[in-house]
């Protein structure tokens, strides 16, 4: 299953141990695509640069992480609202699950053959199965 992280995620993923993390070093000795894209760089720069600034490995750690995954064009529209650009992005790279711990964004449920689900979720259907 090819799989997107959101931002958030990856900020978690990277920030603290747990879930997140496990999940994203689960992924790649599962053999699961994990996609991504030059959006979630810049807003994991920018909030990573701002919130933990103490954290300068950080920054080196996501950037090494992040170079990992496949990277998948962005989309321009809405300009608005960069869950939905994400959203968009995945979607039409053919990612099978959009990843994220964002209320609103689950509240959407699918997009076409796409689920968009929590990280917890996301370990049920792609780890779980596995064991």
């Amino acid at each position: 299953m090819k799989v997107f992280f959101d931002t958030n995620v990856w900020l978690s993923a990277i920030v603290f141990p747990g879930l997140c993390a496990e999940l994203l070093l689960a992924l790649d000795a599962a053999g699961h695509p994990l996609l991504t894209s030059r959006l979630v760089r810049s807003e994991a720069h920018a909030v990573l640069e701002r919130k933990f600034v103490r954290h300068a490995l950080a920054l080196e750690r996501f950037d090494s992480l992040w170079a990992c995954a496949a990277s998948i064009d962005d989309h321009a529209e809405p300009a608005d609202d960069a869950d939905a650009r994400l959203v968009a992005a995945a979607l039409a790279a053919g990612a099978d699950l959009f990843v994220t711990g964002d209320q609103r964004v689950l509240g959407w449920g699918r997009r076409g053959a796409m689920r968009i689900v929590s990280p917890r979720e996301a370990w049920g259907l792609l780890i779980t199965p596995a064991r």
